[in-house]
């Protein structure tokens, strides 16, 4: 079986099972509650807890403190930081580290980018993905 399909397979099991044992946890908090407070109290009590975890999930996921524009801005910076330094400290280790293989990649490189200089980008991706 293929490595995606497995994935796939196995996050929808793990949202099936997650949510199979929140249940049944829900139910044992139920239960364990009847004695002190009833059933119908010990229902609320357990819905409610539930829920207000989902409301906290829900504010940390959304963070309605910020604007939208000013998030994005902040993402935009933090891409484009991240981005402008990681090709030149991959670079500056994959040197230090495999001499042959920077050679390799850049004679790969100069050939793509003579041979097929819209696809230079792909193929030089791809290329340092076999190579490391």
């Amino acid at each position: 079986m293929d490595a995606a399909k497995l994935r796939i397979i196995a996050g929808a099991g793990a949202a099936f099972f997650g949510l199979a044992g929140t249940t049944a946890l829900t139910v044992a908090g139920v239960l364990a509650l009847i004695p002190v407070m009833g059933l119908l109290w010990a229902t609320v009590t357990a819905a409610s807890v539930l829920l207000f975890v989902a409301c906290i999930c829900v504010l940390v996921f959304l963070k309605p403190g910020k604007s939208t524009e000013e998030e994005l801005d902040q993402f935009e910076h933090a891409t484009a930081d991240m981005l402008a330094e990681l090709p030149f400290d991959a670079i500056s280790s994959l040197v230090e580290k495999r001499p042959l293989t920077a050679a390799s990649m850049a004679l790969a490189a100069g050939y793509l980018l003579v041979s097929n200089p819209d696809q230079a980008s792909k193929g030089l991706q791809k290329i340092m993905d076999e190579l490391m």
